[in-house]
């Protein structure tokens, strides 16, 4: 390594932190350039940075050499992996909050900063109308007259309550007028947001490495919402600017597609008619599966399964070894252990790994608006319905305080009576569109005891929202009643209780 430091060229120092450490960054290289000389370092003996003095070399910021060496690793071969190294990061602006959600559940691995609409208030007549539409002029009216209307009552539920929350709330002592009715107008229009449609626009910035992108376009460039395929259209050809070879192929999936329209076939010829105007259903959350379901005792099948992956990582015996032990072990012994597991756990600390090994699945039937928040937990595997308004309506607290209940209600009967309209002209995917922030959303999570404390310890925090908030209170009651000992210590956390 140190005769590689040596041989480090002066024009090769505006490319790397330093030139005489053992880390360093790489910087100011084209993305596709910076996978090709990561990508080196398992076929050449050199460092890093004398891979890039070679590149530079042979051309000019070794551009066409990366195009070869990923026509030939990546596409031709298969070497996904190379195209991790490639980041970029995008701005995506006036998009539907529909399309924002399909763009962050497209993959995991992809990081996205949304538009809040808990912070910001949306403008009048920003909104996603579907192209579908230009050929219904009527429908295309009413569509439009909808979404102003659910404009206006958003700003007269965000009036009434602005007013309401001034007259029951004081002002705190120690807090200044100006901050108080800050915090007081935040409370009132996160609430009122529940009368806006899926279609009010959103913008989001993205990063993410190449290969993460590219399985995104195919996704999207699959979707049935023309949305999402001309977005994905528009998003590849802006990364192409950053990675020309690596995103070069994504485009329409024929499996996706096609087993999409099989599935729904079936499934569509299995489902009773969808009911409409439901008002008012509770949010619920049923736990479907759990590690020791259909056992006598289920949260000592989950402890042990805990116990023996610790006394594999730090005894050195083999597992049938470490079974044997753990058979011969106590139930108070066993706690002794996993209390040492958890007591230490700070609110700002990620639990060891063998939270991982305790699963759960769960069904959620959730606000659009609660779930616009479930979705960017990535470490859930989310199975979720479309938008519809089969499943009721959430009705904030505050908003039936305030007497602006009939308001929203209002707002969701005039958006189901489009939305079976739209249903009734065959323009399922337009009817998406015009469904609220209120509609609820069926929904099936899967997940393990590690994500269990990351949700609680940041959904049922004191900024939390209301709605993720009693949500993730549920869910942790619900796991209590069959793991008490491995939830108590999350819900502590929270209080900051001992």
């Amino acid at each position: 390594m140190s005769e590689e430091k040596d041989l480090v060229p002066d024009e090769i120092k505006k490319y790397v932190s330093n030139t005489d450490k053992d880390i360093y960054t790489v910087s100011n290289l084209p993305e596709e350039v910076i996978a090709v000389i990561f990508a080196y370092v398992s076929r050449s003996p050199k460092g890093f940075r004398e891979n890039i003095g070679v590149v530079i070399k042979e051309e000019e910021l070794g551009r066409e050499r990366a195009t070869k060496f990923h026509e030939k690793w990546v596409l031709h071969y298969g070497h996904a992996s190379v195209a991790e190294h490639a980041t970029v990061h995008i701005g995506i602006e006036n998009v539907s909050r529909l399309f924002s959600s399909l763009l962050e559940l497209s993959n995991e691995y992809l990081s996205f900063t949304e538009y809040s609409q808990r912070y910001q208030k949306p403008r009048r007549g920003d909104f996603y109308v579907p192209e579908e539409l230009t050929e219904k002029p009527p429908l295309l009216d009413e569509y439009i007259e909808l979404n102003n209307y659910l404009y206006d009552t958003y700003v007269q539920i965000n009036d009434r309550l602005y007013e309401f929350l001034k007259n029951e709330i004081p002002i705190p002592e120690g807090t200044d007028e100006k901050t108080h009715l800050r915090a007081l107008e935040k409370i009132a229009f996160e609430d009122a947001r529940y009368a806006l449609s899926l279609a009010t626009y959103t913008n989001l910035g993205m990063s993410g490495n190449a290969r993460a992108i590219e399985d995104s376009l195919t996704k999207l460039l699959s979707s049935k919402y023309r949305e999402a395929r001309k977005r994905a259209e528009q998003i590849k050809m802006e990364v192409r600017f950053s990675m020309p070879t690596l995103v070069k192929y994504a485009s329409e999936n024929k499996y996706i597609k096609e087993t999409r329209h099989e599935l729904e076939y079936i499934s569509h010829s299995i489902s009773p008619p969808k009911s409409m105007g439901l008002i008012n259903q509770t949010p619920t959350v049923r736990l479907l599966d759990w590690t020791g379901k259909d056992k006598s005792n289920p949260e000592e099948v989950a402890i042990d399964k805990m116990i023996k992956a610790i006394l594999f990582e730090h005894s050195g015996l083999g597992y049938e070894d470490i079974e044997k032990e753990t058979q011969k072990t106590d139930l108070e012994s066993k706690f002794i252990i996993l209390r040492k597991v958890i007591e230490k756990l700070d609110k700002h600390d990620n639990p060891l790994n063998v939270f991982k090994l305790i699963e759960y699945e769960a069904e959620f039937v959730v606000s659009e608006a609660c779930w616009h928040q479930l979705l960017r937990h990535r470490k859930v595997n989310w199975i979720t319905q479309e938008p519809s308004v089969s499943n009721g309506i959430t009705v904030p607290p505050n908003v039936r305080q305030s007497g602006s209940e009939e308001l929203l209600e209002n707002a969701a009967t005039r958006s189901e009576n489009l939305y079976e309209k739209l249903m009734n002209e065959n323009l399922p995917e337009v009817a998406d569109y015009i469904v609220t922030n209120a509609h609820n959303r069926r929904i099936i999570g899967n997940f393990d005891l590690w994500e269990l404390y990351h949700l609680t310890n940041l959904r049922m925090s004191e900024g939390a929202q209301w709605d993720i908030k009693d949500i993730i209170r549920m869910l942790a009651e619900e796991i209590h009643k069959y793991h008490p000992n491995l939830v108590s210590p999350a819900l502590k956390r929270v209080s900051g209780s001992s």
